[in-house]
């Protein structure tokens, strides 16, 4: 227990000796963890879109105008039976022109002497389908069926989606990587300078027998608080701009607590590491 105590001691000391250099290291980790945790949240955001797209996205399978009842009901029948497809809404033309309207106000279709939108069965696609290379073969397999004129999809937005989710998750594995290296090259500098300047003292408490690991632990404990205080620091300023733009501006999921706990802790983890490497370098003994 002394142990420790005694260790704690002289990481207080050493925080103490140049505090200012330890503040400008901690806020050098709080900007480049601010970064990290910034693409982290638009990662987490963009696929929470992409999904809610998928679920909500619909297809619009037209009826021709020569269709009569029982082909249009045989055509309800074959998409229910569909296991890809999860609900089937008959969408009248009278109900096609209403959504038109509020879509677009009533001066759009204020000129219209006749309803020229054709009926149309609105279908939910199961998510799934979207992830698989079969999705244009199952809308060309609809689009053959007896009854069906043309088939509304928007597949193009949802590979958009897809293309900039692909796309941020590879800059954020990109920037996280570069972060891991700023955070463990920022608290071995100042591990290394803090070293430099007591390097008296540890050589006269080696000579009256101090162990190794006594003097290394001191510095191993500052190395964690800088990486720690950074990402603590850094996850609360998220915090509080995802509370503002979702309040006043748009809706942002959070990460979730065991995210939040573990973005704190990789950062403690970045500092201990490289407070380590910086120890094997700088303290020959």
């Amino acid at each position: 227990m002394s142990y420790f105590v005694s260790a704690f001691r002289e990481a207080n000391r050493a925080v103490l000796h140049k505090f200012g250099a330890l503040l400008g290291s901690i806020l050098t980790v709080f900007l480049a963890t601010l970064m990290a945790g910034s693409f982290a949240l638009i990662i987490k955001n963009t696929s929470i879109a992409l999904e809610k797209f998928k679920t909500e996205a619909t297809v619009e399978v037209y009826i021709a105008e020569s269709a009569d009842s029982a082909v249009v009901e045989n055509l309800r029948d074959r998409l229910v039976a569909n296991t890809h497809i999860l609900n089937v809404k008959l969408i009248s033309k009278e109900a096609a022109l209403y959504r038109l309207r509020e879509m677009f106000g009533h001066e759009m279709v204020a000129g219209l002497k006749t309803n020229p939108l054709p009926k149309s069965f609105e279908i939910t696609l199961d998510p799934e389908v979207y992830e698989q290379e079969t999705f244009e073969a199952m809308v060309d397999s609809l689009d053959r069926l007896p009854g069906v004129e043309d088939i509304g999809y928007v597949p193009k937005a949802i590979s958009r989606l897809r293309l900039w989710f692909k796309l941020l998750a590879v800059v954020g594995a990109v920037m996280g990587f570069l972060v891991a290296l700023a955070t463990g090259f920022i608290v071995g500098n100042t591990i290394h300078v803090k070293i430099a300047d007591r390097s008296q003292t540890y050589y006269v408490m080696r000579l009256v027998g101090a162990s190794t690991s006594f003097i290394r632990m001191p510095y191993l404990l500052i190395g964690s608080l800088i990486g720690f205080v950074g990402c603590a620091l850094s996850l609360s300023f998220l915090k509080f701009s995802q509370v503002y733009f979702s309040r006043f501006v748009v809706a942002i999921e959070f990460l979730s607590p065991l995210e939040s706990v573990c973005f704190i802790i990789a950062g403690g983890l970045l500092g201990l590491t490289g407070s380590h490497l910086a120890l094997k370098r700088s303290l020959k003994i």
